[in-house]
């Protein structure tokens, strides 16, 4: 990050003091995508805004700080926006300004271009940003703010399995300023009514087995949008790559994550970009590690596709050799 960057953006929002703020995070908005423009709009006496809807596995989050968002927000009703963990437009459907602040941390970020002035840095997650925005604006976290900060941190790091140890002091100096424990963050992301559960252990117990090279791959459909949830749950009991769909009529929501300890080479964003090339798309992002598709197409089509791609790219590449060490 641009320490002059981060300088004009202060210097920016001072000017906009006392006016009408939005802080707009992209559509299906995660954890680290709620708690990073939640708090900003806190500490800025502005609004907190999602294009059209919060991912389900952000609404534990929201539930449990009672976060208040506007739905599909005007940026023309505002003086000034902030758009916050958002890469590309097409994140942002109906609510895309035309002047704008950003804050992100996605690699190939679009938007940077246009913004009148970025705070970028492909740091874990955006949460970190804003941290540092907040010790800029000397406004000190209270203890939700912690809580929401960090929830976006562990929620972008697997639970910090994928964390920079930069990353991990971050956390560990936002939970000491606003006085929360780690313990109190884990409890954030506890799932508690039965039905979640169920979906879960539904997922684990349906979920088909194939082998790619050395790989162990899962892939499983579910009837409730915890894509993400259930990706990680799958990684964490064991799979190599976790290739999950939920279908909504004729929208689909497709997760494909990997296990990056042992699948050194694959990117899952290539993957999956091949895998989905002739479907309509709302959105498509991700990184090596990662990625997510929302768009019309059966998700059983898509699944089959992206196993087609893996097996594909072991046969091309060798990439989904997970015996084998990195190479120096």
């Amino acid at each position: 990050m641009n320490l002059l960057s981060l300088g004009r953006f202060l210097e920016v929002v001072a000017e906009y003091q006392g006016k009408n703020l939005l802080v707009l995070c992209h559509d299906d908005a995660d954890s680290d995508a709620l708690g990073a423009a939640w708090v900003l709009a806190d500490l800025l006496g502005g609004i907190t805004g999602v294009p059209r809807k919060i991912s389900e596995h952000a609404r534990e989050l929201q539930f449990k700080l009672k976060i208040q968002v506007v739905y599909g927000p005007d940026p023309r009703d505002y003086d000034l926006t902030i758009v916050v963990d958002t890469a590309d437009a097409q994140q942002l459907p109906g609510s895309l300004p035309t002047k704008y602040l950003l804050v992100d941390h996605h690699g190939n970020n679009t938007l940077v271009e246009g913004a009148l002035v970025a705070v970028y840095e492909q740091v874990d997650s955006t949460c970190q940003l804003v941290w540092r925005i907040c010790k800029g604006l000397e406004k000190k976290l209270q203890s939700h703010h912690s809580l929401a900060l960090g929830a976006g941190i562990i929620g972008d790091t697997r639970h910090l399995a994928t964390a920079a140890n930069s990353t991990i002091a971050d956390l560990a100096a936002i939970l000491e300023e606003g006085g929360v424990s780690f313990q109190q963050l884990l409890d954030i992301f506890r799932i508690s009514s039965r039905i979640d559960r169920e979906i879960r252990l539904e997922a684990a117990l349906s979920a088909q087995l194939h082998r790619i090279g050395d790989c162990l791959a899962v892939s499983a459909a579910v009837r409730k949008n915890y894509v993400y949830y259930i990706a990680m749950m799958l990684v964490e009991l064991g799979a190599d790559i976790a290739v999950v769909g939920y279908q909504q009529e004729n929208n689909c929501f497709i997760r494909l994550a990997k296990n990056p300890s042992t699948v050194h080479y694959l990117d899952c964003y290539a993957i999956m970009s091949e895998a989905v090339a002739h479907y309509p798309k709302t959105n498509l992002w991700g990184d090596t590690d990662y990625a997510g598709f929302n768009g019309q197409a059966p998700i059983e089509d898509v699944i089959q596709a992206i196993i087609a791609e893996l097996h594909a790219a072991e046969a091309r590449d060798g990439t989904c050799q997970c015996s084998q060490r990195p190479k120096n």
